[in-house]
């Protein structure tokens, strides 16, 4: 399970990362989908612009980068369990605010279910590890 959880916040920080990168550059077009490229002429940068991916003011992105390193952090230094839990609850219930918006307006952005279904795979692992610990 250790293996699974180090992969999900490798990936998802991978994800936070291109996400941000898209904020201020042009992803491919297979990191995004299609549909989310038709969007804007000359770009899969215009869904990371939008008001949903700056919740709290700060790039949605971003704070996935240092919640992600946080998690790297706690893990490496042994933090109490309940700690990690709670911060990767508050990021769960921010991805599935996010998540909706995105079935919601039929986008099929894949950076942004790469980190939804991230955030989720570390939430249910460490749900796990608090439960049964």
């Amino acid at each position: 399970m250790d293996f699974i959880l180090w992969f999900a916040i490798t990936l998802g920080g991978g994800a936070s990362g291109m996400a941000l990168y898209g904020r201020y550059r042009t992803l491919p077009s297979f990191l995004t989908g299609p549909n989310i490229c038709r969007l804007e002429a000359g770009g899969c940068q215009v869904l990371f612009r939008t008001k949903n991916a700056a919740l709290l003011g700060l790039p949605n992105s971003l704070l996935g980068f240092f919640y992600y390193a946080a998690l790297i952090a706690g893990l490496v230094l042994n933090w109490p369990l309940w700690i990690l839990f709670t911060a990767s609850s508050l990021s769960f219930v921010m991805s599935l605010w996010l998540a909706s918006i995105l079935m919601r307006d039929h986008l099929e952005c894949r950076v942004c279910w790469t980190g939804h279904i991230c955030n989720a795979v570390i939430w249910l692992i460490l749900l796990t590890k608090l439960t049964f610990s």
